[in-house]
């Protein structure tokens, strides 16, 4: 984290409110795509961002104070947009209506995108469809999928908001898609039978 990130946190923390609209300025963008990866299925997915990046905002103006070392900002922040997120889903009844796993029946070509690492020129239908494949993965693995090709976070972005380094988010995101090809072929070739 860079001194300046530091002097405005330091500023908020101390009560400072001319520096929350920096802080926010600074930080939305990441909380949009975090929104953006965990609201995916949510069928009015840009007001539902809207209000979560507000109730976060809200949760971290209040609790500032109990986060003693600053450098973790980014996580903790990220932490709160997760969570907020996992609850706003669980009270949206239409996120478990739109999560149906769908046929993959003779769906070889899906399986030829994911070889060729063609995942990001998956058209919407077939995302959804691929949705049903990812949430079998474990949770590690496949929100490293879905932040790198479904939501456009690079890997600088998915270390930050996982506290983990990049170097682990390359190596996971390589196992990942292996996985990911395992699992699609498996579910092809029970789903043809």
């Amino acid at each position: 984290m860079n001194i300046v990130n530091l002097h405005i946190l330091k500023e908020v923390k101390k009560g400072n409110e001319k520096y929350h609209y920096r802080l926010i300025e600074q930080y939305n963008p990441m909380l949009y795509k975090l929104g953006n990866f965990y609201l995916n299925s949510s069928y009015k997915k840009h007001a539902d961002i809207d209000d979560a990046i507000q109730e976060v905002w809200i949760k971290v103006f209040k609790y500032i104070e109990i986060l003693d070392d600053l450098s973790k900002f980014p996580n903790w922040l990220s932490k709160i947009m997760k969570n907020q997120c996992i609850n706003m889903q669980k009270k949206n009844t239409e996120f478990v209506k739109k999560n149906i796993l769908v046929d993959l029946e003779n769906r070889h070509d899906l399986i030829e995108k994911i070889e060729d690492d063609e995942i990001d020129q998956i058209n919407i239908t077939d995302r959804q469809a691929m949705m049903s494949v990812l949430n079998e993965l474990p949770e590690v693995y496949s929100n490293i999928l879905k932040m790198y090709y479904f939501t456009g976070f690079r890997i600088k972005d998915i270390a930050v908001t996982q506290g983990i380094s990049e170097s682990l988010v390359k190596w996971r995101l390589t196992k990942a898609r292996d996985m990911l090809k395992k699992m699609t072929k498996t579910k092809i070739k029970n789903d043809g039978r």
